[in-house]
């Protein structure tokens, strides 16, 4: 049975790997040859096909669900309910309401062609206007399809999307016909808004409200940036929201507290039986309230698993149970295994029971709890150092006095206080779990502190490296007493002291990273690293020097760079400096505008040349006074040589300053590979100044479909006329140049190193 179960699990799983899917017409003659496996009584292989197919035909919905290709932008009436938990923040000084809709009818697109496919969109509405869950619209809507940054050591915005289920997004186009059909009051979103605005109403004096909704309803809108960042560097964000941990725990306690109390009422039934289908019951109306999110759903069908085989009275070992919960997740999610917490989840219990099977029973509840961390974080080390390339010392030890802390006084007396709403003594109970949590974020900020010093960043490391730190694990979590056991520790110090090979001394390495609508590139040398702009702040919450510059430097092992250029003061180029210099060591900034919020020390980069490794760099000034009082034309214009091969990163000039270089420095503008000036702007790439440029290549980094159509159709044809191929980080995500031997190869594009069939059609 276990190897059925596992391969049926790989043959879903495969299908996530395929870049392009196989047709749909496939899936009956397969289904045939299983069977006909299957009555042969090679039954493992006809299971494998099976789940081949069952993969091939959830991929086929996936694609199906999202937002024709040539819809994209164009106006589309939808009708929908608001799902989910409506956010109202403020964007770039502007109000806006972030909401899910789920839709109710299919789209037309200009009222003949439809489409059924599409289930649920991601909106904003630029209006401000509170939204509530239930609320029933008809909207005009623009869409695009699900789309994001795509870079070496970045989150795959794009992949969360769809696996979410969101086919389209975009924003509200305000009409006089956009209106409120209705609102379904009895939705549990609708329960779990009103539930959050009572503690906010009812309960004001609560200085931790924004956790404690988060525990209770998995409410995270008010949980802010810096909260994040604390939960991540000490490794509790699982605790600290509606988890696979607390819903077991409710399932668990729920099972304890009934268990016992049934038998003695009914002693003829089976009170197991009756307890174990009451717990799965509470625990599924607390994936409910969390917003069954994929991460709950997984939780929710682990729990099934255990508590069915109680039911049934099936006698089920640890490792079967295991594989059977693997399945349940893979058959009702096919692309789990995109998914961080699907192999945190999956991991963390595979710990439990390779470390803790079998051994002699630990005597106290400390040592229990102290036994299961070190299991789960000795397991562990490699599996974080594959997916989030970072190791925290001080989780262990923030986890074994917060763990038991919420598990045993937090949820349960945060859950007894929303069942007694009504009364006082909910009251009392919660300022007691706002007492406790203070104390929680007391001491998370203590070992905060610590945290740069302990928290361990681990580069990309090649497989060989992550297969032997595997293999050392497996082996240190033996029972005692196993010769090999204590050498387990020689297969794990490459994980931690391999050092990616250093550049050869005069070659180079430029990539310009995927940021949207902005620019940023990180240039490297032997032992250099210039990083010149750092892209777009969209909100207080997310920017992309933190969430792809600081990931991507982090990829490479790069933990201070030698020179940050700011070219000018746009939001789309310096957005989130200041974040970025208190991540990253940053020993020198040259800007062409003073930060208005300076703290760091910094300068003016004026026409100077230097050289690190054997390459040149230079920049370049013309004196214009009447081109230099636009912002645009203040930006740094850097020039690099490596041999016969040479870069020009012009930054958002304009054709005013683009004719001041060409007059100033005729010829010597040349270069192999041009950055495109202001993404490709009509303002920009003047004739003569392309021409006297005379790249091989042009990179353009827009945004995906932008508002303002960049790079614009007709400088996209003046580099064309002048046979320049043409590249763009829209399309091809981060794109990486090399230099060898002074000649520069064409860029490596990270959307065509990672192919996956959901991320086609993007035009």
């Amino acid at each position: 049975m276990m190897l059925r179960m596992t391969s049926m699990a790989v043959g879903i799983a495969l299908i996530s790997l395929f870049s392009q899917l196989p047709p749909l017409a496939l899936v009956l003659p397969i289904l045939l040859l299983a069977v006909c496996l299957w009555l042969w009584r090679c039954y493992w292989l006809a299971c494998f096909l099976a789940g081949a197919c069952w993969g091939l035909v959830y991929g086929h919905q996936i694609v199906n669900s999202q937002l024709p290709v040539q819809w994209q932008q164009e106006l589309l009436w939808v009708e929908g309910e608001v799902v989910g938990l409506p956010e109202l923040s403020v964007s770039r000084g502007q109000p806006v309401s972030r909401f899910k809709l789920a839709l109710s009818q299919a789209v037309c697109h200009r009222g003949a062609e439809c489409h059924d496919g599409l289930k649920l969109l991601r909106l904003n509405w630029y209006q401000g206007l509170a939204i509530v869950p239930g609320q029933r619209w008809r909207l005009q809507v623009t869409l695009k399809r699900p789309y994001g940054m795509a870079n070496p050591g970045g989150f795959d915005y794009q992949s969360w999307l769809i696996q979410q289920g969101i086919g389209g997004v975009g924003r509200v186009v305000e009409h006089p016909l956009n209106q409120q059909t209705g609102h379904n009051t009895g939705s549990v979103d609708y329960w779990r808004w009103q539930m959050a605005k009572k503690i906010d109403l009812v309960r004001p004096a609560l200085q931790h409200k924004h956790l404690i909704k988060a525990l209770l309803i998995g409410d995270k809108r008010g949980i802010s940036r810096q909260q994040w960042e604390l939960f991540a560097a000490t490794g509790v964000t699982h605790l600290l929201v509606i988890s696979g941990l607390h819903i077991g725990l409710v399932s668990a306690l729920v099972f304890s507290l009934l268990r016992y109390p049934l038998l003695l009422l009914m002693p003829s039934q089976p009170a197991e039986r009756w307890a174990a289908l009451l717990a799965l019951v509470c625990a599924t109306a607390y994936a409910l309230a969390a917003g069954f999110t994929l991460p709950t759903q997984r939780a929710l069908i682990m729990i099934a698993v255990v508590m069915l085989r109680l039911v049934y009275r099936r006698h089920m070992a640890a490792g079967q149970g295991l594989i059977a919960a693997l399945l349940g997740c893979l058959l009702h999610d096919p692309l789990a295994p995109i998914s961080l917490s699907f192999w945190l989840s999956f991991a963390a219990v595979a710990c439990l029971l390779y470390g803790g099977v079998g051994r002699y029973p630990v005597a106290t509840v400390t040592a229990k709890l102290l036994s299961a961390q070190c299991l789960v974080f000795i397991g562990l080390l490699p599996v974080l150092a594959i997916l989030l390339g970072q190791l925290s010392y001080i989780s262990p030890l923030a986890n074994i006095l917060l763990v038991p802390l919420f598990s045993v006084v937090i949820v349960p007396a945060n859950f007894i206080a929303a069942l007694l709403s009504r009364l006082d003594l909910s009251l009392m109970l919660w300022r007691l779990v706002d007492i406790l949590l203070a104390c929680t974020m007391d001491y998370l900020t203590a070992l905060f502190t610590f945290t740069e010093a302990n928290r361990f960043y681990i580069a990309s490391r090649p497989w060989p490296v992550m297969c032997l730190a595997l293999i050392g694990v497996l082996l240190l979590l033996l029972p005692k007493g196993v010769p090999v056991k204590h050498y387990a520790l020689l297969l794990l110090l490459p994980l931690i002291f391999y050092q990616q090979p250093k550049l050869p001394k005069g070659d180079l390495r430029l990539a310009v990273l995927d940021v949207g609508q902005g620019l940023s590139m990180v240039i490297n040398t032997r032992n250099h690293t210039l990083v010149y702009d750092l892209g777009p702040e969209f909100s207080e919450t997310f920017d992309t020097a933190t969430a792809v510059v600081v990931p991507y430097l982090r990829y490479h092992g790069i933990n201070s760079v030698d020179l940050l250029v700011l070219s000018h003061g746009d939001n789309d180029h310096a957005g989130g400096w200041q974040r970025f210099v208190s991540q990253i060591e940053t020993r020198r900034l040259l800007y062409g505008e003073k930060p208005v919020a300076e703290f760091f020390k910094g300068g003016f980069c004026s026409a100077k040349a230097w050289q690190w490794d054997q390459v040149e760099f230079e920049f370049l000034q013309a004196i214009n006074g009447q081109a230099l009082s636009n912002s645009n034309n203040r930006s740094c214009v850097l020039k690099i040589t490596v041999g016969e091969s040479s870069f020009l990163l012009p930054g958002d000039i304009e054709t005013s300053m683009e004719l001041a270089l060409v007059q100033r420095y005729g010829a010597l503008l040349n270069a192999d590979i041009l950055i495109a000036p202001h993404h490709g702007s009509i303002s920009s790439s003047s004739w003569p100044f392309v021409k006297t440029v005379s790249p091989d290549a042009v990179v353009v980094s827009s945004g995906y479909r932008n508002q303002f159509g960049h790079p614009h159709p007709s400088i996209l044809d003046r580099y064309r006329a002048l046979d320049m191929t043409t590249y763009s980080t829209s399309q091809a995500g981060a794109l990486t140049f090399f230099v060898r031997n002074g000649k520069v190869s064409a860029p490596e594009s990270f959307r065509e190193q990672f192919q996956r069939y959901w991320l086609e059609g993007g035009d």
